[in-house]
């Protein structure tokens, strides 16, 4: 919500019913009126009802019900339900300086802020949900981003219910954003139906790159989707594992073959060449050194995901070795000489490792649920591999 030039006006001190002053019209919806209001020098919104009709305002109680209790900072705040108000009974809530999720977007946010504002919307479901509210209204408009320093806040809970069967009989979910089971009010309605519209809000935040998770969630079988935020928050974090980098890196190495072979070749053919730098000589035995060690542990390791945790090391090892070196060294022609060096190497080591990871399964392939449920929670906690030995 933008906040107009009208806010630069000084508040008239005339006190009305329940305290409140200055209040100004801020918007209208399918059955609420939004209005900006002061009282003793803080601001507010008032939530009340379009027309005062008793569907109205039985919503607009039932909403201040649901809300009251929340307390998560990145939900909007509910403070009262008054009925001596200058515009009659309504909901006084938290007034959140702030544009709407989509006008924010316009503004090209980075990458890593796209990511907080996924992880501040699941981390506000997820708190609803484990209280047994279905937000029903999922949509950009319904999620505002606060001008001071960019928090993600929840908003509007009118569609919102603990009660499936009272959602669907009062129905006003905007369609674009609605899973199929809203629409057609099944009775089977539950949290996977925010997770069907929090896949469409993630797409619209974070485009194509998490796609699969978003064909997920967008699955019209509720069963076939994630079935709990949680789960959601799991794959998430998982696609940013260390080990998705290092498959991604393994198909770059199997294009770029041809290239590789001629840069080993040349390696070798330089080889003697560069034993007369000591700065060379330095990077060779070192990343040899990390090398072969990455390599034995991938070797030795049982399933693919662990072996992905030592590569990683490997790469942690190479970057920090590279950047030490370079700090060392002022000459340009130098840093460049070394630098190519530094990349011959890497993309020699990385075929080995490649051809070493082609001979190990994924812990999918374990049969056994137990068993994979457990190496699965070792990988995610980025813990070595220890053998099952069930209960």
């Amino acid at each position: 919500m933008i906040e107009s030039g009208i806010f630069d006006v000084a508040p008239a001190m005339s006190v009305t019913d329940g305290g409140f002053y200055d209040l100004k019209l801020l918007k209208t919806t399918a059955y609420a009126s939004l209005y900006f209001a002061v009282k003793r020098g803080k601001r507010f919104l008032i939530k009340t009802t379009k027309d005062n009709c008793q569907r109205h305002a039985t919503l607009l109680r039932r909403e201040y019900e649901l809300s009251i209790d929340c307390d998560h900072p990145h939900i909007v705040h509910v403070y009262t339900y008054e009925e001596n108000l200058p515009v009659g009974e309504g909901i006084v809530m938290e007034y959140i300086e702030g544009r709407t999720l989509r006008e924010y977007l316009t503004e090209r946010p980075s990458l890593s802020e796209r990511r907080r504002i996924v992880n501040e919307l699941l981390s506000a479901l997820g708190y609803l949900h484990k209280r047994g509210i279905i937000h029903n209204d999922i949509k950009p408009e319904n999620i505002l981003i606060t001008h001071a320093d960019n928090t993600l806040k929840l908003i509007d809970f009118g569609l919102a219910d603990s009660d499936a069967e009272y959602a669907m009989t009062r129905l006003g979910c905007t369609a674009k954003y609605a899973s199929p089971e809203l629409l057609k009010r099944s009775e089977e309605l539950d949290a996977r139906s925010d997770i069907y519209s929090v896949g469409l809000i993630i797409r619209e935040i974070m485009g194509r790159g998490y796609g699969c998770m978003v064909r997920r969630c967008t699955r019209r079988d509720p069963a076939k989707r994630y079935q709990s935020i949680e789960a959601l928050q799991r794959a998430i974090h998982w696609r940013r594992g260390r080990w998705k980098v290092l498959v991604g890196m393994a198909c770059v190495v199997i294009m770029l073959l041809p290239t590789l072979l001629y840069m080993t070749s040349k390696v070798e053919q330089d080889a003697e060449v560069a034993q007369r730098d000591i700065t060379l000589e330095r990077l060779d035995s070192t990343m040899k050194h990390i090398a072969e060690t990455a390599l034995d542990s991938v070797r030795s390791a049982p399933y693919l995901e662990f072996a992905a945790m030592h590569v990683a090391t490997m790469w942690d090892e190479f970057a920090t070795l590279h950047g030490e070196v370079l700090a060392e060294i002022d000459d340009p022609v130098q840093r460049s000489i070394y630098t190519t060096r530094y990349d011959e190497l890497s993309l020699h080591y990385g075929a080995q490792i490649r051809v070493a990871l082609d001979s190990l399964q994924s812990v999918d392939s374990v049969e056994d649920s137990d068993m994979r449920n457990y190496y699965v929670s070792l990988i995610v906690q980025h813990l070595p591999y220890t053998p099952y030995k069930g209960e």
